[in-house]
């Protein structure tokens, strides 16, 4: 059964379409969860950028009203607008004690804002700063997923190396078994050499199937990561760790998008303060309106006539209110100022942190590679002495041992190596690099 299991595996290397790091990044910037909500606040925010431009235009409005009085003033004035008024109106027992009228009044209003103490003006730069804002946070929201499905791939990738190192040690342990059950036969070996190899197959054994889910999983990962379902796929082998370049990478993180962002919010904050106060400025603005006034149907024409001018008004807030609340916005702007602050400060730590471990991965894989070397010779060197009896199995076994755990972290210090890699470019706003 754990043949056939293995047999599997191997066949489906060889027949699943293999996707590469790049394909599945492409993949996740296009389907990906984060980054169409993301977009869809960058589509949000540029509507709101349209909305207070169109505050710069004039405004129309249409009004219908039908009333029904029999107030002397009111039914003299309706009649008046509807241009009905004759002589007999006059007659002052008709004057005092009116008939019922009808009215309907339409009326269409244009409103041009001339000045409204530079509000229009502040919400128009308001929200632009805020599209910039978002815009660069979809910017981060972007290299976020690709650090996500770079991490995914390169555990996808660890885990397939796994099954390599895996198979690898179940070939060593079946040879180990054999040389065992063969000394054993003319006398040269323990029965308890030849359990022990058993032993040790199986283990391995085990060991190769619990790769083969890890990789399955890890594989179940990307597609969740990606936002899509792969059907059968590989990924690529990937035997080496890339270089680096660190020169500049402290001037190029705090350019991120992400501080970046955080200082157009805080533009859009000290432009919100100046939006606040222009309600203690004149409000200067141009209307003009048409008048139809009909008896008996709306939007009819028994009488009509227009209003034109120009209306200025300045409210004083005795009780200090707009004035608070513009110092409220000035507080909100330190505050961002701090975080800005800490943001970048958190930055280069986290930049130190990537590099720190880069370096670390690349000793680790210097070291595995060496011990590989080093392993496989003492292996050698322990077999030829158990073949000539002056050896145990369990040395051959500790050997075998030592050279597979040597193999298992050269592959686990490249992922390591790429994770960082990756960590670094994030860190500096440059993940990006990876697509090309």
């Amino acid at each position: 059964m754990r043949l056939l299991v293995v047999l599997l595996i191997v066949y489906s290397f060889v027949l699943a379409r293999e996707i590469t790091l790049v394909e599945a990044i492409d993949l996740a910037v296009k389907n990906s969860l984060i980054v169409k909500s993301a977009q869809r606040d960058v589509r949000a925010q540029e509507f709101e950028l349209l909305a207070a431009k169109g505050a710069l235009f004039p405004k129309i409005r249409v009004e219908e009203t039908f009333t029904r009085t029999d107030l002397p003033v009111y039914a003299f004035m309706s009649k008046l607008n509807q241009e009905r008024i004759t002589s007999q109106d006059f007659d002052p027992s008709r004057l005092n004690k009116p008939s019922a009228i009808n009215n309907f009044e339409t009326k269409f209003t244009l409103e041009v804002p001339i000045w409204l103490g530079g509000k229009v003006q502040s919400a128009k730069r308001m929200a632009e700063y805020e599209y910039k804002a978002v815009s660069l946070e979809f910017k981060r929201k972007e290299e976020e997923v690709i650090r996500q499905v770079y991490h995914a791939y390169m555990d996808a990738v660890l885990a397939k190396e796994a099954i390599r190192v895996s198979q690898q040690a179940v070939e060593d342990a079946r040879e180990h078994l054999r040389l065992a059950e063969q000394l054993q036969k003319v006398g040269m070996a323990l029965l308890s050499d030849v359990l022990r190899a058993q032993v040790h197959l199986l283990k391995a054994q085990e060991s190769l199937e619990n790769s083969i889910r890890n990789y399955q999983l890890a594989k179940k990962r990307m597609e969740v990561v990606i936002g899509e379902q792969l059907g059968d796929f590989e990924v690529q082998s990937i035997q080496t760790c890339p270089a680096i370049k660190e020169e500049g990478m402290a001037e190029k993180v705090l350019q991120r998008a992400d501080i970046r962002a955080m200082e157009e919010r805080i533009k859009t904050i000290q432009e919100a303060y100046r939006f606040t106060l222009s309600d203690n400025l004149p409000q200067v603005s141009a209307f003009a309106q048409y008048f139809l006034n009909s008896k008996n149907y709306p939007f009819g024409a028994d009488g009509s006539g227009y209003l034109a001018g120009i209306s200025v008004s300045w409210s004083f807030d005795t009780g200090l209110t707009v004035l608070r609340k513009a110092q409220a916005n000035l507080e909100r702007k330190a505050g961002l100022e701090e975080r800005v602050k800490l943001m970048k400060d958190m930055a280069l730590l986290e930049l130190e942190r990537a590099k720190t471990e880069y370096r670390n991965a690349l000793d680790s894989l210097k070291s595995a590679e060496e011990r590989i070397g080093a392993s496989k010779e003492v292996l050698r060197i322990t077999e030829l002495r158990f073949k000539n009896g002056l050896a145990r199995m369990v040395d051959v076994l500790d050997a075998q041992t030592e050279l597979d755990k040597a193999r298992l972290e050269r592959v686990q210090a490249i992922n390591a190596c790429q994770k960082a890699y990756v960590d670094i470019l994030f860190s500096a706003g440059l993940t990006e690099e990876v697509r090309r």
